[in-house]
């Protein structure tokens, strides 16, 4: 599709051109007058008068594809960009170009895919499109941020909370994070339109991690940082008294977190600075270090409930992760870029280093950054409905449905699934039942929960116990019409049709129905959806899926069975080493 040059089209408004046209038909003008007094071109005026050109037509070619076809494309192509999966312009032409060769479509392509004038009609065209640069996010942040975890999760907390009595004062988040003697140089002024500008930063990439611990109410407890190294001289070597005050400093041979240093933060960190009320609340994630049996045993001592967040949703659902931790990034790096500017003979090393994170530290942990943490997750105030809709699209492709046996109906697993309910049509149906029971004004919309073998026992008459075919709407039935739907079910003579809606079901037969075009789409442009057949088998390490109230006496005994089995474990090898050294 050519470019169109500027200044060439519409020069004249588009209500000289109703007038011009009203003029003609009302015998007004001529079309050589109409176009002298409004200023618009006679064979303009010729063709919208005998209907040649419709007046909101646009100039130059068709699309490529109908108009109707493009719109569901455009739809398609959003979907898939909200749900993690976006189209990027290469494939978008490319899928394009299939469609065309699936619907048989006569294109001006030279090449075998729509160019960039075509990319810049679509555009044009459908405004609410743009390429964007996505953000990072796992697949396992993806999968497990679904609607049923985060449900069950504020369940259970509103639970806690509420038997609890907590306030703002005592619900806290504890996480940790990592900063590097290295940073990322921040943006600095410079001339417009030079590239590689130059940024200074450190020699060295040692790490140190961070344990940062917020309440509800905006306080803060002091820092605990994890520096490289085997010895206490690793931790001597920091200018420790430029760092925020009461920060607790301790090692570990990767700069990481540990089952002892978890421990000792516990008892150091947490029970000296969570002030004398109880119960106490502490929100974190499920990492090894947060839950060692001495900590959870000195929490049960305390009346402290440790509550371990599902696994890999914290990006939605802990504090510091939203409002906190993105902050102090900006304003480490930030900082180190301008004490590098100020001290060009200085280098970010172990004994500046502490200076530059009190600064951060300061700047980004304030009141208002930790109370919008605890606001946006829900936890305080509390409030289940916050996390908004489209986080939990990305895990829209991973649902996998529950298995359903056709063969044996009595062994089918408790599930929730709407249903369209078609009645077969029989004319020796000669049963009477009670008229009451099937009239067409109780067919509501309602959630068909199929019991299991348990729950109930479905009975196959022998007979039909439908006397006659009734105009059933497409609605569901009512809850006391389930006894007549299972014996109709056990006679095959109703058929479950599950879907996800109503309304985009209807919606999606009258496209298939009136647009032939509409499965192609579907095909080249829709998301493969999950199989329980091809659902992996977690392995047992990783089958995690949920959050933990971790001093409750279930993960309690748990615990304590594994510990005794890891001594066991490790008697049994020193035994078997004294052995061999014998």
């Amino acid at each position: 599709m050519p470019r169109k040059a500027k200044n060439l089209y519409m020069k004249y408004g588009k209500e000289n051109l109703e007038n011009a046209i009203k003029s003609i038909k009302d015998g007004v003008y001529s079309y050589r007058r109409a176009s002298q007094v409004f200023g618009v071109p006679k064979t303009t005026i010729i063709d919208h008068v005998s209907g040649r050109i419709e007046l909101n037509a646009k100039p130059g070619r068709k699309p490529v594809i109908p108009i109707e076809m493009e719109n569901v494309v455009a739809r398609k192509v959003v979907e898939a960009a909200n749900k993690g999966f976006g189209i990027t312009k290469k494939q978008l032409q490319m899928k394009i170009s299939r469609l065309c060769k699936l619907q048989k479509i006569e294109t001006p392509l030279r090449g075998e895919y729509p160019g960039d004038d075509w990319w810049r009609g679509f555009k044009s065209r459908h405004p609410e499109i743009a390429l964007r640069k996505p953000e990072k996010l796992s697949t396992s942040r993806s999968r497990m941020l679904n609607r049923v975890v985060v449900t069950k999760y504020f369940e259970d907390l509103g639970k806690v909370i509420t038997d609890n009595n907590l306030t703002a004062a005592t619900i806290w988040n504890m996480d940790e994070t990592g900063k590097q003697f290295e940073h990322n140089p921040t943006n600095v002024c410079a001339r417009k339109g030079s590239r590689n500008v130059p940024g200074r930063t450190s020699n060295s990439r040692e790490n140190v991690t961070i344990l940062a611990s917020v309440n509800a109410e905006g306080n803060v407890m002091p820092p605990m940082c994890v520096v490289k190294g085997k010895t206490i001289r690793s931790v001597q070597s920091f200018c420790c008294l430029d760092a925020p005050v009461n920060t607790v400093w301790s090692f570990q041979e990767r700069a990481w977190m540990c089952d002892m240093l978890g421990e000792l933060w516990f008892k150091d960190v947490f029970l000296a600075h969570c002030g004398p009320e109880r119960p106490q609340l502490l929100l974190l994630d499920s990492h090894r270090s947060h839950e060692v049996l001495g900590l959870l045993e000195e929490a049960c001592k305390e009346n402290t409930i440790v509550f371990a967040l599902p696994p890999h949703c914290t990006h939605m659902l802990q504090p510091l992760d939203r409002t906190v931790f993105g902050p102090f990034s900006k304003a480490y790096d930030r900082e180190c870029t301008e004490f590098l500017s100020k001290h060009p003979n200085n280098d970010i090393n172990k004994q500046t280093w502490p200076r530059v994170f009190k600064t951060a530290w300061e700047a980004a942990l304030t009141v208002d950054n930790i109370k919008n943490g605890f606001l946006a997750c829900g936890i305080f105030p509390f409030d289940a409905s916050v996390i908004p809709d489209s986080a939990f699209l990305p895990s829209d492709p991973f649902d996998v449905p529950l298995p359903v046996n056709e063969n044996n109906s009595n062994s089918l697993p408790a599930t929730e699934t709407q249903a369209i309910v078609t009645v077969a049509s029989d004319s020796n149906l000669d049963i009477s039942v009670n008229e009451s029971a099937v009239r067409n004004d109780e067919f509501l919309p309602v959630i068909i929960s199929t019991p299991s073998k348990d729950e109930i026992e479905v009975l196959q008459p022998a007979f039909s116990p439908i006397a006659e075919t009734r105009d059933i709407d497409d609605g569901f039935p009512s809850l006391d019409q389930v006894p007549l739907l299972l014996m109709a079910l056990g006679n095959g003579e109703v058929q479950l049709e599950e879907l996800e809606n109503v309304e985009s079901v209807t919606q999606v037969n009258t496209l298939t129905n009136s647009n032939p075009w509409n499965l192609d789409v579907e095909s080249i442009f829709g998301l493969e959806t999950a199989s329980s057949e091809k659902k992996k088998k977690l392995r047992k390490s990783t089958s995690l899926t949920s959050h933990r109230i971790l001093t409750s006496e279930e993960v309690m005994r748990e615990k304590r069975i594994k510990e005794a089995e890891k001594e066991n474990l490790s008697l049994k090898r020193r035994k078997e080493k004294k052995m061999l050294d014998k």
